[in-house]
């Protein structure tokens, strides 16, 4: 699927967490991208542009579900904050179907080893 528009990919985040809820995993990547140049030659300094003012970076934001299904969007500066915001609370939501480790046992089969 291509880059989305900031709602529809939230939109989407939520419907791929419901659909890998029981079964599955949504693996989520931030990375820092400079847009596209004039200049597309290789070596030359991309974030550049030809009249020698710097752009603002931006966010590429990446999910993929454990059906393979693959969503992406791009949030500028001046979008962040209502993006994040707005994305945590996604996320918040469907923390609940994460399964809780069980450290009584991992620390008592260590006692025991320890012990002996």
């Amino acid at each position: 699927m291509g880059v989305l528009s900031q709602d529809a990919f939230l939109n989407e985040l939520t419907k791929l967490y419901e659909s890998n809820k029981d079964k599955g995993s949504v693996v989520i990547t931030i990375k820092q991208v400079y847009p596209k140049t004039l200049n597309k030659s290789r070596g030359k300094d991309d974030k550049l542009l030809v009249s020698g003012e710097k752009q603002e970076p931006r966010c590429l934001v990446r999910a993929i579900g454990g059906n393979k299904k693959k969503l992406s969007t791009i949030v500028a500066k001046k979008d962040q904050l209502r993006f994040h915001g707005m994305f945590s609370n996604i996320i918040k939501v469907h923390m609940d179907s994460l399964k809780k480790r069980d450290k009584k046992k991992k620390r008592a089969t260590q006692n025991k080893s320890t012990s002996k």
